[in-house]
């Protein structure tokens, strides 16, 4: 018995012995510096700083912990506990890295879309779920996206055999079945609630999805890379509200450029009205340009290349429901208005002037367009204010205290097919200088209309925006004056 708790005594005391816990103190600051250096978002003299912050704790804890005479003096036991709470304070560290790392893999190199197909039926109806349809015939429509509504098909006789598809070649006679309860239910492309919206304004509202099945496929990589802390840049923003995920093949209500001069630090957004009348990439006619969307984002590109005959980088999907987060992880953001108003979405006051806003009321703001006098026009010029108030917080130092959590709020609701070192190397660039940016905005103008003719819906009418050829032209030019490596101004 004696043997053996001798033996347990040994073993214990080379578990505690300073050679295995400064050991476990070098892996944890091993791993913390590979974690960073994987990052790539700190400047090399801030990482040089950690470096040697990193070894002057090894070695401290060394000389507190070095053989002695006396292996259990107060100097060699303060030594192991300052140690090992080192490398816990070390390992946290690196946990919190990797996962910055992880939300960054997830959100960067975008590749795929989704499309989102839907049970649906009125919100009044009896039926909540897929399970209420037994034994009823529902309607569908195979004459549009013929593919993936027979993939659809498969997964809900999979999910309840006892049903039954009719097959309707027309959307109108689709909706209008459901309303007059022809049908109890239809099957669609999420995407395609835009069609229905033609004469039925408020059918997102007036109806409940109760199954969905999403169908995942690869695009094509269609981004311009550059060397972006060196050349100019354009990035698409295409903001849409989809309950799916953030690669969901959607209309795009918020439609913005984002054009970058890294070396004259100068950022000009150029906003597009969701309404605007352009000729649709996939289609070769006309139609508002939210619907080129639902073609995915790669058609929303291209038609806007054609329409402002320029090239764009990057794109970039957020579903601005993840604004809320957003905002809160940056400490709120400071938005100047040029007018007081109330908002619908929170009833938030909105004063003349400066701001104060966390992520609920940043949300009222971007969402209110009834009060104001311009409507969607004045709406959009408050996305990008919000917008700029964003980027001014994310490029102070505020972004090395929450790089975490400002990653964390996005995941999931943003995505681009920027790579993840293109990201890192944007943030290494301005955590090195700190600069500060000369960001302008502008909106391309037109004046609206009712009519037919559209590509997507060519015997509904409905509304569009008609170009001013002149706003498109200055637009075009400063983005071109840009790419030249000039400095813009904005005329009032």
């Amino acid at each position: 018995m004696a043997k053996k708790a001798s033996n347990t005594d040994s073993i214990i005391q080379k578990i505690t012995s300073w050679k295995v816990i400064i050991a476990i103190q070098i892996i944890a600051s091993l791993v913390l510096v590979a974690l960073f250096f994987k990052l790539g978002a700190l400047p090399m003299k801030y990482t040089l700083i950690i470096i040697a912050v990193v070894l002057l704790l090894c070695v401290g804890t060394f000389f507190l912990m070095k053989p002695s005479e006396n292996e259990k003096s107060v100097k060699n036991i303060v030594g192991k506990v300052v140690s090992l709470l080192l490398s816990v304070v070390l390992l946290m560290g690196s946990l919190y890295i990797a996962k910055g790392n992880s939300v960054l893999d997830k959100i960067s190199g975008a590749n795929t879309q989704t499309t989102r197909m839907v049970v649906v039926t009125l919100k009044d109806s009896k039926y909540d779920e897929l399970s209420d349809l037994k034994n009823q015939t529902i309607e569908v429509n195979n004459a549009v996206d013929e593919e993936n509504m027979k993939k659809a098909i498969t997964e809900l006789n999979k999910a309840e055999s006892s049903i039954k598809t009719n097959d309707v070649k027309d959307f109108d006679k689709l909706a209008n079945d459901l309303y007059s309860g022809k049908t109890p239910a239809i099957l669609v492309n999420q995407s395609y609630y835009a069609v229905f919206e033609a004469n039925h304004e408020n059918f997102e509202s007036e109806t409940k999805e109760i199954w969905h099945y999403d169908i995942t496929q690869e695009i094509k990589d269609i981004s311009k890379n550059v060397d972006v802390t060196e050349s100019l840049f354009t990035i698409y923003i295409s903001g849409i509200d989809t309950s799916g995920p953030v690669s969901t093949v959607s209309r795009s209500d918020v439609n913005m450029l984002v054009t970058v001069n890294p070396k004259t630090k100068q950022i000009l957004m150029t906003s597009i009205p969701r309404d605007y009348y352009v000729t649709l990439a996939n289609k070769g006619k006309k139609d508002k340009l939210t619907h080129a969307g639902l073609a995915g984002v790669e058609n929303s590109v291209k038609t806007i290349e054609n329409f402002l005959n320029i090239d764009v980088n990057y794109y970039a999907r957020v579903n601005f429901t993840s604004l809320v987060t957003m905002v809160d992880a940056l400490g709120g953001i400071t938005v100047d208005s040029p007018v007081a108003f109330t908002t619908r979405h929170g009833k938030y006051h909105i004063v003349k002037g400066n701001n104060n806003l966390n992520g609920q009321q940043a949300l009222g703001f971007v969402r209110e367009r009834y009060g104001l006098a311009n409507g969607d026009n004045d709406r959009v010029k408050n996305q990008q204010r919000v917008l700029t108030a964003m980027l001014k917080k994310a490029m102070s130092p505020k972004i090395i205290t929450n790089y975490n959590s400002i990653l964390n709020s996005i995941a999931g609701s943003f995505e681009t097919n920027m790579s993840s070192s293109e990201i890192t190397s944007l943030i290494q660039m301005q955590l090195d200088d700190m600069a500060s940016w000369d960001i302008h905005q502008i909106q391309l103008s037109g004046r609206g209309t009712s009519m037919t003719g559209g590509a997507y819906m060519p015997n509904n009418k409905l509304y569009y925006m008609i170009p001013n050829d002149e706003s498109v032209s200055y637009c075009s030019s400063l983005i071109k004056k840009m790419m030249n490596g000039e400095k813009i101004t904005i005329k009032e």
